[in-house]
Parts: structure tokens; C-alpha cells; sequence
């Protein structure tokens, strides 16, 4: 019966695959395909056009490039596969991954992307390419330039297309989809599948094409535990800094939805001497390629990144995922918990949400077939018990390395009936370092908060940094003690602590707000 069930097993050498290709493949150790390899090979050996759906980390790109490898000759002049690739991340992270598979094959890659010298990439193309990685950006630039010319293409990939897409790369990837021979190979490597990308395969793949998924169910691994915490939309940055102060993590991947909140969060932590840096679009090719090195050897211990951003981090040993804000996309979320609990190893994924993203939350455990438990938001005693557990380990650590001498004879000088409370303020010294986050005790964080009616809108022109202003300069509360903001066409509701609320309707009602004098009182029930 093993015998029977161990000759099943698809290896690598049953796929079709070039001797050189399986030399290489050899080389980097896999013996076994993974599903979309097992799947998707084959299916393009034939020569049909496919899209495969499967999340970042399941092997696309071997999956794809195998077969690119296997099948492109060399003995023609120009350029036989074209790569894209949404950043320049990704697009060095393929042309190494294609240069390791294709070691034994004599055929030449080239990697063009922008925040790079193009003069440089103009003259590696001069020499000769075969393959050619990309960004539809620096792909356009280089053919206007005539310095890449794709009439000979015989492949075209397009690897995580849905972020191509969402980065609008729609109008460069049509133009370039135009231009190449009508009766190339076209291959869409995908973690989600939009609408879009079905209406690309309708006018620009062979009809019979393939789509080819790997379900979701496969991708939610078993070695990663979910949790949420529920709390108010001001409150989101103090749960964030209660999670990483009362929990042991070697490194952290924080997800935001935008660059901005990206930028917000890295500057607030970096304000509380957390060890973080950001990763996003807008930072330049050195910064982001610089920021991943570190990150990778353990000098960053968080990053902070938006999901686009996040396609290019390759790296096995992350402990922990935080969402400091939930995708829209259930699939989003699959991608982002998949960054941890890698290559069998345990991993923890946190979602800090509202009270409104209850249904967010159900959406995707009911998507994922898993269960996310709710945790109680870690109290001042966790954060305590943690970040002591922590000094006495560092404190064990100098014992042993026994570079304390200087300080012996300190010790001995101070009269024994002072030296516990010496011990304890040194400690207090060293604790208050370790905490940056000036945290308000938990029962004002838990307690009921009250909401109030108001009678100005967006009809008013009003934001939510008026109404803050407006309850700061005229009843004198802290933001922190301001809650949700709900701002309708031609009234407000805004959550309030017990104490706040009441000083707002003592204080502010029929005050002017944006010239216009405002009503105020308690909401009622709904």
C-alpha cells in the first residue's frame, strides 16, 4: 500500500521538463512540484494559455519559469519571453529565482525596472536577452526607446497581476498586450482574481485557456493562529502597542490599506523607540531594497508595509502578522496571514478591529473555513509581566558574559538596607525605557462611552479634525476621550467617554462650528 501511494507521488522529472531545467531544479533542492507547479506545467508544455491563481510563496514563479526555460530557443535573435512584474522587488526576486533554474541552460536574462539607470539596462539588452523581467513602466520607456523590441515574443507573463492592476498599470499592460505577436503564450499568475483580469483573458488569451486555482481552504495554514481584538478607531495605535508590549515576537509584518496610514504608524512608533520601518510604493528602489536586507538579518524587528508593497518581502522565519487594518479582500487577508507560519513553523496572526468591521471579520473567517478567536486587549499587568520577563533575561544575559566589575564595588558600597530599593528603581529605570507608549489604565479604556447628536453635516463642509477641534478649544477634553465620528449629510453622531459628553453638551451647545451654531444632546437609542 506505501509502495503504491509513494509511485503516485508527481515528482519533477514527470512534468517535461528540459534536462537543464531539471538540472537546475535539482541544484536548488526541490524534488516535489507544489499544487500550481504540478498543475500549471504541464498544461503550458502543451502550449495553452493559463491563469493561476494561487497565493505568493506556492511557487509561481518556478512554476512559470520551468516551463519559459524549457521551452524558449536560443537560436534565434530577440527577445522570446517577456516578465512582468508589478515592482521592482519582485521583477530582481524572479530574474534570480530564473537565473538559479535556468543555471545549466545558456540562455540570457535581463531584469529592467525603474529607480534604476536606463542606460545601463539599454546596454544589457544590446548584448542580448532571451528572457527579459519587467515593470510595465520601464518596459513601455525601453520600447519607445526602441531599445526593446518585443515582435519575436513567444511568451508573455504576467505575475501578480490583480496588484498590476490596483497599482494602475491597466492602460501600460494593454498597450504592451497590443504590441506583442497575437499568437504568443499568454500566462496570469494571480493571489486574487478581479473582474478585471477575466475581461484581459477574454480579448487577449486563446479561448481555450485555462484557469487553473488553487483553492483558499489550502492557502489558511494550519500552523498559523488567528486572533482579533475589538476597539474604538481612536484607540487602534495603543492596541497596537499593547500587542507588541505584552507579546514575545522576533519580528512583526504590521499591514496597513493605504501608504499614508503606512507612514502615520511608522512615525508614531518610531516616536515610541520601537525598532520599525516602512515599505511601501513611494519609497525609492535603494530604500525599500536596503529596509527588506535588514529586516531579513534581524536589524528591523517591525515592518510596516501596504499589501502591494508587502508582494515583494520574501522571507521564511516571520513570527508574527498584524492587521492594523483589514483588507477589503478576504483573499487580501489570506495572503497577508501566509507571510508567518512558514516552512512548518508556528506563527500568530492579530486583527485589530472596530465594532463596524464585525461583519469584515465574519466575511473572511466564513471565506477561509477558520475560526478567529476574540482576545481581551492585553492589560497593563501583561505589558509588566512581559517587559520584566524581558529585563531579567538581558540581565542574565550580562550575568553570564561577567563584564561587571566596575560595578561590584558600587554594589558593595551601597549599605544593605538600601540595596532592594536600589535594585528596584534601577529596574523602574530600566522598564520605563522598554515602554514607550504612555498607556491609560484599562478601566477608562473599557468603559460604556456615551454618543451625542449634533446639528451640523457635511452639508456644513465639516470633517472630523473640526469636530475635535471644536470639543477641544471649547470644552477643554483630551482627544483621547474621543470616540467614533459619524458624519451624515446634515447631522453628526460622535462616541464619547461619560465625563467627555457631558462637558460637550455643558460647554459647546450653541457654540458656532464653521459659522453655523450647533444643537447638541444625547443620541437616541436605535
Amino acid at each position: 500500500m506505501k509502495e503504491r501511494l509513494y509511485m503516485q507521488q508527481v515528482t519533477f522529472y514527470d512534468l517535461g521538463l528540459s534536462k537543464q531545467v531539471l538540472q537546475g531544479i535539482e541544484m536548488m533542492g526541490y524534488v516535489l512540484p507544489s499544487p500550481i507547479q504540478e498543475k500549471a506545467i504541464p498544461v503550458l508544455l502543451e502550449g495553452k494559455d493559463i491563469i493561476g491563481q494561487a497565493q505568493t510563496g506556492t511557487g509561481k514563479t518556478l512554476a512559470f519559469g520551468s516551463v519559459l526555460l524549457s521551452s524558449v530557443n536560443k537560436k534565434d535573435d530577440g527577445v522570446k519571453a517577456l516578465v512582468l512584474s508589478p515592482t521592482r522587488e519582485l521583477a530582481l526576486q524572479i530574474d534570480e529565482e530564473l537565473r538559479r533554474i535556468g543555471k545549466y541552460t545558456s540562455l540570457s536574462i535581463v531584469s529592467v525596472f525603474g529607480g534604476s539607470e536606463i542606460e545601463k539596462q539599454i546596454r544589457s539588452l544590446k548584448k542580448g536577452a532571451d528572457i527579459v523581467v519587467g515593470t510595465p513602466g520601464r518596459v513601455l520607456d525601453l520600447m519607445r526607446r526602441k531599445a526593446l523590441k518585443l515582435d519575436c515574443v513567444e511568451w508573455l507573463v504576467l505575475d501578480e497581476a490583480d496588484e498590476m492592476l490596483n497599482m494602475g498599470f491597466i492602460d501600460d499592460i494593454e498597450t504592451i498586450l497590443q504590441t506583442v505577436p497575437e499568437d504568443r503564450h499568454t500566462v496570469l499568475f494571480s493571489a486574487t482574481m478581479p473582474s478585471d483580469i477575466k475581461k484581459i483573458a477574454s480579448f487577449y488569451m486563446h479561448e481555450d485557456y485555462q484557469h487553473i486555482q488553487i483553492k483558499a481552504k489550502t492557502m489558511t495554514a494550519s500552523t498559523v493562529s488567528q486572533y482579533y481584538f475589538e476597539t474604538k478607531v481612536n484607540r487602534r495605535f495603543e492596541v497596537l502597542c499593547r500587542i507588541l508590549d505584552s507579546r514575545e515576537m522576533d519580528n512583526a509584518i504590521i499591514f496597513c490599506k493605504t501608504k499614508r496610514s503606512v507612514d502615520e504608524v511608522v512615525a508614531a512608533m518610531q516616536q515610541k523607540h520601537y525598532n520599525v520601518e516602512a515599505m511601501h510604493g513611494d519609497l525609492s528602489q535603494n530604500q525599500r531594497m536596503n529596509t527588506l536586507r535588514r529586516f531579513k538579518t534581524g536589524q528591523i524587528q517591525y515592518l510596516v508595509a501596504t499589501d502591494v508593497a508587502a508582494r515583494g518581502i520574501d522571507v521564511d522565519n516571520i513570527s508574527h502578522v498584524i492587521n492594523y487594518e483589514l483588507p477589503q479582500d478576504e483573499e487580501l487577508y489570506i495572503h497577508r496571514i501566509g507571510r508567518t507560519g512558514r516552512a512548518n513553523k508556528k506563527g500568530e496572526a492579530y486583527s485589530i478591529v472596530t465594532s463596524r468591521e464585525r461583519n469584515i471579520l465574519k466575511a473572511i473567517e466564513k471565506h477561509t473555513h477558520s475560526h478567529i478567536e476574540k482576545l481581551d486587549i492585553p492589560a497593563i499587568e501583561d505589558i509588566f509581566d512581559q517587559k520584566v520577563k524581558e529585563l531579567l533575561f538581558d540581565v542574565q544575559e550580562i550575568m553570564l558574559k561577567g563584564n561587571m566589575k566596575p560595578f561590584q564595588k558600587i554594589v558593595k558600597d551601597i549599605p544593605q538596607h538600601m540595596k532592594n530599593d536600589v535594585i528596584a528603581a534601577l529596574l523602574a529605570m530600566c522598564y520605563s525605557q522598554r515602554v514607550g507608549y504612555d498607556y491609560q489604565s484599562l478601566n477608562e479604556m473599557n468603559k460604556e462611552e456615551q454618543r451625542i447628536f449634533m446639528t451640523v453635516g457635511s452639508m456644513d463642509k465639516v470633517n472630523v479634525k473640526d469636530i475635535i477641534d471644536f470639543f477641544v478649544r471649547y470644552a477643554d477634553i483630551p482627544k483621547r476621550e474621543i470616540g467614533d465620528i459619524t458624519i451624515k449629510r446634515k447631522f453628526t453622531f460622535v462616541n464619547l467617554s461619560p465625563g467627555a459628553a457631558q462637558k460637550v453638551l455643558d460647554y459647546c451647545y450653541n457654540q458656532k462650528i464653521k459659522g453655523r451654531r450647533v444643537r447638541i444632546e444625547f443620541a437616541q437609542d436605535e
